[in-house]
């Protein structure tokens, strides 16, 4: 009945185009758009081709109808409209609107998998909101950013920002969020393995919870499920992620349900999940479906329907060498972060100086005016002196702080390599933990590798930074999937890439180790 009485108003807003100014409809629009963007979809969607719309309209309306879809659950990969709204606000120095644009690009180009520079339109997004009273819109700043970080596995981060957003939504008091976020963070718990903070945070959506519905509803009951799983409560579990697939169907629930059916040897049952979460979003349940789902298919005798899901499973194997790295995008957040802090240490710094200069100044005309005054301008220049000694102390031991961290780097990158070896004897492929720790550390030594290496895949970086710490092929191709061979042809055709050389793959080696 609401969605009924939000349609007609649209429509009347419509039908009254001819006596009401753009700027009159985009106002009441962008009063809405946090709480019914929805409705603000179907207000907006017919005003797309209105040609007498001045720049400032034009602006807001791309605005607003972006911001509308995505909070609607809506994407497209069309960036006229967003990116005509973020020049304008930012020649307008308008930086409320212009975080909120910075933000939906983000959003379109992380869909068109430019991630890199998305989640660094998202860091500037976040910067400008910092100092803005605007919780509707921090609420959802904070969400995406903790999206984006659960899905390269940088959990730290992720609880960081899903609970700025919590912060957000209980400021603007808004149940179905508060509760939203609450799933959030309780599920990044249960996926670290911390079974009494998944707890409390369940416990803390419990009096929201009857007031919600659909997937908000499905993911508390899984919370609580898996909660139950952790106590060996398996029947309880089982009855409340069958009530969560009535809501709507989620991957955590399937993948809770197929580990309780295997656990009382309905294997069929199981496979039933199993099949359904082969197209899950999440890699690891995927790869772990399509294994549990040969072995089953195998033991039935299905030989022929084994061999087609192995097929597919190797399909999958090869999305994940070709997607994005998750390494890149968590280093990528951490310099920004470190940058901002530089920023502004470098601007208290200036104004310090700023400030003794000044005082020297005031020093000077207060001398030339009055004598008297002398004693008091100089005090103030001997605080002003044990001010600027401090800064220098306190950038001595930043300095200091960096060397430390120098250090650590390389004894973490000792370790890294040691267990690299380690796997490599075993004839193990390679963790992508491992691997991106080998690149963080090597990337923070020599930053000029990063940058010479840049232009690579990940696994051809991986193989780069193998052969830099001396490792054989034989072992780079056990850690990597490959042949020996092809590791040796590997090496001669990145030569040509990356030094413009021609030669064999020892002089490969002697080159990627010479880079400073």
């Amino acid at each position: 009945m609401r969605s009924f009485s939000f349609l007609i108003l649209s429509l009347f807003f419509v039908g009254c185009s001819s006596e009401q100014s753009h700027n009159e409809f985009l106002s009441e629009a962008e009063q809405i758009v946090f709480e019914q963007p929805d409705s603000v979809v179907r207000m907006l969607a017919p005003r797309w081709y209105d040609t007498k719309m001045n720049e400032a309209d034009q602006a807001l309306y791309g605005l607003l109808y972006t911001e509308a879809l995505h909070r609607s659950g809506l994407y497209t990969e069309a960036d006229s409209l967003i990116l005509f709204s973020r020049k304008y606000y930012k020649e307008k120095g308008d930086e409320e609107h212009l975080s909120r644009a910075l933000l939906h690009h983000a959003i379109i180009l992380y869909k068109q998998k430019q991630t890199h520079e998305a989640v660094l339109t998202m860091k500037q997004a976040e910067s400008l909101a910092e100092d803005m009273d605007q919780p509707a819109f921090k609420w959802y700043l904070y969400s995406v950013l903790g999206d984006v970080n659960d899905n390269v596995g940088n959990y730290t981060q992720t609880l960081r920002y899903y609970k700025q957003a919590l912060a957000e939504a209980r400021h603007y008091k808004k149940d179905e969020w508060i509760v939203q976020t609450l799933n959030n963070i309780a599920t990044t718990f249960d996926l670290l393995g911390q079974s009494d903070s998944l707890k409390y945070y369940t416990d803390l959506a419990k009096p929201y919870a009857p007031k919600t519905e659909g997937e908000i509803r499905a993911t508390y009951l899984v919370n609580k499920a898996s909660y139950l799983i952790s106590l060996a409560k398996y029947q309880e579990a089982k009855r409340l992620l069958l009530e969560s697939m009535r809501y709507t169907p989620t991957d955590r629930a399937s993948k809770l349900l197929a580990d309780i059916y295997m656990k009382e040897g309905d294997i069929a049952s199981a496979a039933q999940h199993w099949y359904r979460l082969t197209n899950s979003f999440s890699p690891d349940v995927s790869i772990q479906s399509y294994r549990l789902l040969i072995q089953y298919l195998n033991r039935k005798g299905d030989k022929e329907a084994a061999l087609e899901y192995s097929q597919r499973l190797n399909e999958v194997y090869q999305k994940l060498y070709e997607r994005s790295d998750a390494a890149g995008i968590i280093d990528l957040q951490t310099q920004y972060d470190d940058q901002q802090k530089e920023r502004r240490q470098y601007q208290t710094t200036i104004f310090l100086l700023t400030a003794i200069i000044l005082l020297i100044v005031m020093a000077a005309v207060a001398v030339w005016y009055i004598r008297r005054r002398i004693d008091l301008l100089n005090t103030r220049f001997v605080e002003s002196q044990q001010k600027y000694d401090l800064t220098r102390s306190e950038l001595t031991k930043m300095r200091h702080q960096k060397e430390r961290e120098m250090k650590e780097n390389s004894q973490q990158l000792k370790e890294v390599i040691s267990r690299l070896h380690a796997t490599a004897n075993k004839g193990r492929v390679a963790n992508d933990e491992d691997i991106n720790a080998l690149a963080q550390c090597s990337y923070a030594l020599s930053p000029e590798l990063q940058v010479l290496l840049s232009v690579l895949n990940t696994k051809e970086q991986s193989i780069c930074l193998l052969i830099r710490h001396n490792f054989q092929p034989t072992e780079i191709a056990a850690l990597t999937i490959s042949t020996p061979q092809t590791i040796t042809n590997t090496r001669v055709r990145l030569l040509k890439k990356l030094f413009g050389q021609t030669g064999g793959a020892k002089d490969f080696d002697a080159a990627i180790k010479a880079v400073n």
